[in-house]
């Protein structure tokens, strides 16, 4: 019976025993103290190789960590930079507003599929290669658009999707480190400040840049922006080591005992563990850590030297997979709410010369600039609330199913994305339709941020924690997506802005938005049975 209890929680992908409600003596899986209570580190640490990136020493987690969220920034900031010289530049190449916004278009259509490109090699070839490349070139489609600016439009345009080829990882990889070197207690603020780096860098990129332009041309804020880069470039390669990790850890198999077979549990009705790995439950802790220390560990250099390629991965299953994934309700909504909350930011990047460039604001480009302060504090809010706060409610869920921890609890947090995605669509909708005071509208753009910042985290932290063997596969499903759905926007929006008023489109917008929200009530009832028939259906496995 135990044989049948443990192929049903086999079933359910992404339901963890996270806590160990009683403490038992007999469990030896590494653990932190949660008050009375253990949470236990998913995914355990290996027994056998003191390299792997889990067991690393915090601050050596964190430097890493660290420079992958530089990376993630940088590409960033070189998507929207121009919102505050749309208008120049459109004067520059003589063309209308909208050309320029296909620009942006450009950019992002082409890091939705270098993603397909990229990532397949991350996980063939290990992360640090394609950090380093991706980040070496985005620095010279940096310098290719510092001089496209004063020649053509053509040449300008061809720059544009160069680069976002160039910047394609950085919405799939840094997921990826989060996964390699963090647990999965941790992650939801890890993500979280994943989340701050890309939302940040679209807003922080337009005020800095607004100002470069103004005082120096667009030239140099491309430029200044590869300089940066170059500096990352270095720190990365000193400082960044290997994250991939082939090598065998520990699973942990809590015997969940779901509802149709309650009467397969014993009168107590706790929960039962089972070590996997070759290493039986019953050895002592001290005699573990000790045969983890005698086994030697590489040294700095020779880890920043380390080729970790994966000879089990076939690099054409891995970019089938990322297809298969398309199907997947957990992702395809993943997908869909993160397209959705990165929509608002590139959304707001094409429209803020267009909407205050005229009266009766009339900014010029610095004050254009200035307006990304009110999403950047909005996304700070966004990522305390769908970090920090998100993984204690998930907790207090876990604590409270017998510490048992299902992707679903983070879900709840939800509401609130939707609730300020919805406020800000409407107070940033209304007072321009009205023309009131500029603080009206900038501050709709905050409450605006912080839903979306929140919208974007809950997404991927979701579809990770479903299927955290894909990890890589799923960010390139949703970045491929998530592109696709910004794209349309660039197409259309100002001319759309143009024809029906923001009021009208922000709420159009809005309430699309908040259908993608409600599915999340469907996932927080049926999500377990719909991983359930994932499994059973097994897309992946029977087309590799």
């Amino acid at each position: 019976m135990p044989g049948k209890i443990q192929d049903q929680r086999h079933e359910a992908p992404g339901t963890e025993l996270l806590i160990d409600q009683d403490c038992l003596a007999r469990h030896n899986y590494k653990h932190v103290d949660y008050g009375q209570k253990r949470i236990l580190l998913v995914p355990q640490p290996s027994l056998e190789n003191p390299d792997d990136p889990l067991v690393w020493p915090r601050w050596k987690k964190w430097l890493t960590f660290a420079n992958g969220l530089a990376y993630a920034f940088l590409g960033s900031v070189t998507g929207p930079m121009m919102a505050g010289g749309m208008i120049q530049l459109a004067s520059f190449f003589g063309r209308p507003l909208s050309d320029i916004t296909y620009s942006n278009g450009a950019t992002l259509i082409c890091q939705g599929l270098g993603t397909l490109f990229w990532l397949p090699l991350a996980v063939k070839l290990g992360r640090r290669p394609v950090y380093l490349a991706s980040n070496l070139l985005m620095g010279i489609g940096c310098v290719w658009l510092a001089i496209a600016s004063q020649k053509g439009f053509s040449l300008f345009l061809v720059a544009r999707a160069f680069l976002g080829l160039s910047e394609a990882p950085i919405e799939a990889i840094v997921p990826c480190t989060i996964a390699d070197i963090f647990y999965l207690h941790e992650r939801g603020e890890k993500i979280a400040l994943y989340g701050l780096a890309v939302l940040g860098g679209n807003e922080l990129g337009p005020l800095a840049s607004a100002y470069i332009i103004q005082s120096l041309g667009m030239r140099w804020a491309f430029a200044i922006v590869a300089m940066f880069i170059a500096a990352s470039l270095i720190t990365m390669f000193f400082f960044m080591p290997e994250t991939a990790f082939t090598g065998p850890r520990p699973k942990i198999v809590p015997l969940i005992i779901a509802e149709e077979t309650n009467t397969a549990n014993d009168s107590s009705g706790k929960l039962s563990s089972e070590h996997v790995e070759g290493v039986p439950p019953h050895i002592p802790t001290a005699e573990l850590e000790s045969r983890l220390s005698g086994v030697k560990k590489k040294g700095y250099m020779s880890g920043l030297f380390q080729i970790s390629i994966n000879h089990d991965v076939s690099l054409w299953n891995v970019f089938q997979r990322s297809f298969i994934l398309m199907i997947y309700p957990t992702v395809l909504w993943a997908s869909l709410t993160y397209g959705m909350s990165l929509s608002w930011n590139v959304i707001l990047g094409c429209l803020v010369a267009q909407l205050f460039s005229v009266t009766p604001y009339s900014f010029n480009s610095g004050a254009q600039g200035l307006i990304f302060l009110s999403p950047l504090l909005g996304s700070l809010v966004g990522t305390y609330l769908c970090g920090p706060l998100a993984d204690r409610t998930a907790t207090w869920f876990t604590v409270h199913n017998q510490g048992i921890r299902e992707p679903e609890m983070r879900l709840p947090t939800c509401i609130i994305a939707a609730i300020f995605t919805f406020l800000g669509a409407l107070i940033s909708g209304l007072t321009y339709h009205y023309k009131t005071h500029w603080i009206g509208p900038i501050v709709g753009f905050g409450v605006l941020s912080a839903g979306a910042q929140m919208g974007a985290t809950l997404a991927i932290s979701y579809s990770l924690d479903c299927h955290k063997e894909f990890s890589a596969e799923i960010m390139v499903t949703i970045s491929c997506l998530k592109s696709g759905v910004a794209w349309i926007w660039t197409w259309c929006i100002n001319n759309w802005v143009s024809s029906s008023g923001l009021l009208q489109v922000f709420m159009i917008l809005a309430s699309i938005n908040m259908g993608v929200y409600m599915l999340a009530f469907v996932f927080h009832i049926y999500g377990k049975k719909i991983r359930i028939w994932l499994h059973k259906k097994d897309f992946l496995h029977s087309r590799a």
